[in-house]
């Protein structure tokens, strides 16, 4: 919007600065608002009669729909209700399946869980992570069970044959001690 310059007196003779004054303290005058000479009312009530004809008709659709129809759109419902269980269904078999392998491998049944639901899924990345871990799992148990297995310590005496045994045990005799 420009500013009208031709109100202000004087403006063509003044030096910049009090044309800047000036212009800082101009006012605008209110604008009036355009006569809507009643077009925005007919407007608004003419959308208010659409909407009420067009609830009037959809109420009337109903009442005409046929008991057909109905039990049609009842049946197709029901049915998609079905359709969406029998996939969560084969869904919760199939990872059922993949779990129990995975146990059969040996998985704990926290992992093979999880692996289960990452292989029904197509997650291909958590299966290897979990791959990983029952690795990392079973080389631990590998090596406690070794540990385990291993000889006792012996108090620093080598182990005696059978043969040297039964010479000890003669010199023993000689001696008078009794035999180990």
């Amino acid at each position: 919007m420009k500013i009208d310059v031709s109100k202000i007196e004087g403006f063509a003779d003044m030096t910049a600065e009090d044309k800047l004054n000036a212009l800082m303290g101009y006012e605008f005058e209110d604008p009036k608002p355009a006569p809507d000479n009643g077009e925005i009312s007919k407007l608004k009530a003419a959308l208010s009669k659409a909407n009420s004809e067009s609830a009037e008709w959809k109420r009337q659709f109903r009442e005409k729909q046929s008991e057909q129809e109905r039990a049609e759109a009842e049946r197709a419902e029901a049915e998609k209700a079905m359709q969406e269980e029998l996939a969560s269904l084969r869904r919760g078999k199939v990872v059922d399946e993949y779990a129990k392998k995975c146990m059969g491998m040996g998985y704990d049944a926290d992992l093979a869980a999880e692996c289960a639901e990452a292989m029904a899924d197509g997650r291909f990345n958590d299966v290897f992570a979990a791959q990983q871990k029952f690795m990392e799992a079973k080389t631990k148990e590998i090596e406690a069970a070794a540990l385990n297995k291993q000889p006792g310590l012996s108090a620093g005496a080598p182990p005696v044959s059978a043969k040297e045994k039964a010479e000890e045990n003669l010199y023993r005799k000689y001696f008078g001690l009794p035999p180990i």
